[in-house]
Formats: C-alpha cells, sequence, structure tokens
C-alpha cells in the first residue's frame, strides 16, 4: 500500500480527516448539510452569554435576557459578498431567517441567511463557478440563481502564491481560502472545482491552516479575488488547457459555416453545439434574434435550480446565451430560466460523474434528462435523449435552448431495520459483513440513548461517497444495507457520527 494511502487511512482512524476553522460555535455543532436544516425566522435581542468564548452569538426572542437560539454566523472573518447586511452588536433587536438545527442535550442553533432581511450567505453557493460573475447572488439558494458571467468577463492572470489554508466548514461542502500574509484572515478564495473531481496525481484537498504553494489563475470577482487551482505543492490539481478560450465558452454569429461547441470549464464532456442557420428568422422573446450570441454552459448544485426538492435529481446545468450589450437572453421579467428558440438544431452532452449519483444515492443506470419550463414552473422530461452507459454520458438535440437542465433517476433504497427492541448498554460500530464484499454489504451498529445518527461512506482520498443514515433514532440495535455497485474496488471507510461519539471503520470492495 502506498505511503499517501497509510497517511489518509492514519486519518481516518485517528478522528483528524476533517478540515475545521478556528471558531468556537462550529466546533461545537459541526458543520451542515443544508438539506438537513428547516427554515425558521426568529425576531429577538442579541445576548451574551460569559460562559462561552468569544465569537459565540444568541438571540432572545422571548425577552427574558436568557438565550433561546445559538446564532451561527459563519467564520469570524466572513463577510457577505452582495449585500450591507453585519453582524449584530449585543443589545440589538433583529430579525434573523436562516437554517434551524436541533441537536440532543443543547441548545437549537440557527445557520444565519439573512440579518434584518439582507442576504448573509446561501447554504447551497456552488462557488467554484463564481468566475468573474457579473451578477451577485442572493436568497437562500432555492430560488434558481445567476451563476454565468457571460463575455464581459475577468481576464485571468498567471498567479504564483504560498500561504496558510483556511477553512470554512460551516456546511458540509468546504470552502477553501488562502491566506498570504498570516493574520488568520483570507486573502484568495481557492476555486478547487466541484467537490466531486477528481485528479490524476491522487493530490488531496488541503487541511486547515496547512501552508501551501499554490499555482492558478487569479481574477477578480468583485467581492475578493480568486484563483483556479492549476498546481499545489508542485502537484497537478487540475489541467489548465481546459480554462482558456474564454472558459470553454464563446461567440456564435450570424453567417457561421462551421459548428461550434462550448464547453463546461470544469468537464470537458459536458458541451453545447450550435450548427450553423442558427439565426435564421427565429424569434426570441417577441424580437428577431441578433446577429451574434455568447454562449456558455456550467454545472452548479442541483439545490441551485429551481424546484429542485420535487426531483432525484444528480446532476444540474446553467446555459445562457449573451447578447452583444451583456444582457442574458435566459432571463425573463427579471428572473432566470428562460427559453430561447434557434432556427437550426442545438446539441449537448451531459456528463453524469459516478460520484454524483453515488453521493445523491441515485441509480445512474436509467437517467432521465429535464428542462426548466418557466411558463409552467414545471420540470418537462425530454423524449429524445440518448444514453451512453460506457461514457455516462447523455445526448439530446433540439431547436430550443433552456437555461436550466437536470438529469434525474431513481432513488437507491437503503434498507435500515431495527434488531432487537433491547437497549444496549454501550455506542458501538460493528466491522461490516461480509468484508471484502462484491458487491453488497451490511453494517451494523447500536445506540444507548436516543441520538441524532449520520452514517457516511468516504474513498480514500476522503470525500463522500453517500450517506445512508441521517436522523433521529432510538436507542436500539440497528443493520444498514449498502450496496456498491457502482463502485470500484479499493479501500473504503464508513463513519458513524451521533450525540454519543463517533467511530471510523475501513472496509474493502474486492470484485
Amino acid at each position: 500500500m502506498k505511503f499517501r494511502q497509510l497517511c489518509v487511512i492514519f486519518l481516518f482512524i485517528a478522528g483528524f480527516g476533517f478540515a475545521q476553522v478556528k471558531n468556537p460555535m462550529e466546533n461545537m455543532y459541526g458543520n451542515f448539510n443544508p438539506d438537513s436544516l428547516k427554515p425558521v425566522t426568529l425576531t429577538g435581542k442579541i445576548i451574551a452569554d460569559s460562559s462561552f468564548m468569544n465569537g459565540m452569538y444568541f438571540i432572545d426572542v422571548n425577552n427574558d435576557n436568557a438565550a433561546d437560539y445559538a446564532l451561527i454566523f459563519g467564520p469570524d472573518w466572513y463577510t457577505p459578498d452582495s449585500s450591507k447586511a453585519v453582524r449584530p452588536n449585543v443589545g440589538d433587536v433583529v430579525t434573523i431567517g436562516g437554517g434551524l438545527f436541533n441537536m440532543l442535550n443543547s441548545m437549537p442553533a440557527v445557520v444565519v441567511y439573512s440579518v434584518n432581511g439582507n442576504f448573509w450567505r446561501s447554504p447551497f453557493d456552488s462557488y467554484w463557478n463564481e468566475m468573474g460573475s457579473n451578477s451577485m447572488m442572493g436568497g437562500n439558494g432555492h430560488m434558481g440563481m445567476d451563476y454565468s458571467f457571460g463575455w464581459n468577463y475577468n481576464p485571468m492572470q498567471s498567479i504564483n502564491v504560498t500561504g496558510k489554508v483556511v477553512v470554512d466548514s460551516t456546511f458540509t461542502v468546504h470552502h477553501y481560502y488562502l491566506d498570504t500574509n498570516n493574520d488568520g484572515k483570507p486573502d484568495y478564495f481557492l476555486n478547487f472545482g466541484p467537490p466531486w473531481q477528481t485528479t490524476k496525481s491522487g493530490v488531496m484537498l488541503p487541511s486547515n491552516d496547512s501552508t501551501i504553494s499554490i499555482s492558478g489563475g487569479e481574477m477578480a470577482t468583485g467581492y475578493m479575488n480568486m484563483i483556479i487551482v492549476y498546481k499545489m505543492n508542485g502537484q497537478v490539481w487540475q489541467d489548465s488547457t481546459m480554462m482558456k478560450n474564454n472558459f470553454g465558452s464563446g461567440w456564435i454569429h450570424k453567417n457561421m459555416s462551421q459548428s461550434q461547441r462550448f464547453y463546461n470549464p470544469f468537464d470537458s464532456t459536458d458541451w453545447m453545439e450550435v450548427n450553423p442557420g442558427w439565426n435564421g428568422s427565429g424569434m426570441m422573446g417577441g424580437g428577431m434574434m441578433p446577429d451574434s450570441l455568447y454562449c456558455q454552459i456550467q454545472e452548479v448544485f442541483p439545490q441551485n435550480v429551481p424546484d429542485d426538492s420535487s426531483e432525484n435529481t444528480m446532476a444540474a446545468f446553467e446555459v445562457s446565451t449573451f447578447y452583444p450589450n451583456g444582457m442574458n437572453g435566459m432571463a425573463q421579467s427579471g428572473n432566470m430560466g428562460g427559453q430561447m428558440n434557434f432556427n437550426s438544431m442545438v446539441n449537448f452532452q451531459f456528463h453524469i460523474d459516478s460520484l454524483q449519483a453515488i453521493g445523491f444515492n441515485i441509480n445512474g443506470s436509467n437517467p432521465k434528462i429535464k428542462y426548466w419550463n418557466n411558463q409552467t414552473s414545471q420540470w418537462v422530461t425530454l423524449t429524445n435523449s440518448t444514453f451512453n452507459s460506457s461514457s455516462n454520458t447523455v445526448l439530446i438535440s433540439q431547436n430550443s435552448v433552456n437555461n436550466y437542465y437536470i438529469i434525474t433517476g431513481e432513488k437507491n433504497i437503503t434498507g435500515v431495520s431495527s434488531v432487537k427492541n433491547t437497549v444496549p448498554a454501550v455506542f458501538s460500530l460493528s466491522q461490516n459483513y461480509p468484508n471484502p464484499f462484491n458487491p453488497s454489504t451490511v453494517i451494523s451498529y447500536q445506540l444507548s440513548a436516543l441520538s441524532h445518527v449520520t452514517l457516511k461512506v468516504y474513498d480514500i482520498l476522503g470525500r463522500i461517497i453517500t450517506t445512508l443514515v441521517d436522523g433521529e433514532m432510538p436507542a436500539g440495535k440497528y443493520q444498514v444495507n449498502f450496496n456498491a455497485s457502482n463502485l470500484s474496488s479499493g479501500i473504503y471507510f464508513y463513519k458513524l457520527t451521533t450525540d454519543m461519539g463517533a467511530k471510523v471503520m475501513k472496509m474493502e470492495i474486492l470484485k
């Protein structure tokens, strides 16, 4: 076994496999899966509790001068990029919008999304796509936001810089920054691409407080300069050639004689291809098509598209077409989600990363592709798609271009069964059986008290493969069936996290 793999195994067993920021509230409550939080609005007075460390915020909603909820604003240095919202002072009466988290034997906490109606942060922001965006984002991440940047983007400059890593681990998908002057505050946002992106070199994401050297492309985004990472400590993270040619975007012209293809900058197997004759006499929004359009395709979190909660989504895409004046043709009445009709067929290929399907617990063997109909506010299934199972790609051809596309599938069913009604004396996690296995195994654990339970599977690099259990469960003995038919042979880990502690075990798939 390679030395790097041994180090990763040690980190998992020792319990240090997860980056944490130096924030007392996050140390107490951990990080949050936005889907598990209940939307709430609270109005009350900000108070301090001398028994806690600095940086802790609480709110008194019933005016008895006692804390009713803990407030999680994120790292101490965080400020919003698209509003003038500020952290409140002790004694201020404020209205907080956010996500509620209840933990056994602890004060309920609210992850703050807005302060007095002003945007604070989005739980689903896919920051890897914030590359020179002309439109700042707000809201709670469920409305279908604009991540496109268009032709008026900020060109990148080559940069080589060294500093300490600062990790914002408020949410399950961490955000990475670099502190170059050792003041504990971030100077650059580090864009490593989507969380499911893998590297050929096997290099892993850095840990909080580690010192690293970064080579990449720097751009100004209007909030904090971003570095799209090409190399870390001299090792290749991603191919820099994929970022050239306007990040895969570009112009189409009225009289072009050849097809033009545009790529997702982080995955060249996602593309749109526009054919000659697209201009023709097509109508768009009541007017004639322009002589030229700037086309762009990006991948986003499924939660960033409209009404994702009604679909079993494993991949989502945003397609944009810009006029020469910079206006996005997919915006209708100020909202995204529009459609543009072309006079020739437009071809699309969308790639499904196997880690995405597994991570969202979806069977990717029979995917469906859907587009958002802004007129009816619903997802419509395309019936003319072709699925290539060997490349995990979906191909469609149509003369209408839509702003949002998603790829859906059937949910995998994970069986969680109670073994006995007797109350165990201790909390424990057992070795899966059989082990090694192919393709199914059983994971057993027991709880000595009522607890919120998560059971997650990780690969050798520490990436979450899937979440098998996430919810409150009474004391008892349990068994979970895990099917790994979509995974390759190798070492994996499963981690049980409860209010009583956490345990990690290793398992092996052998095919």
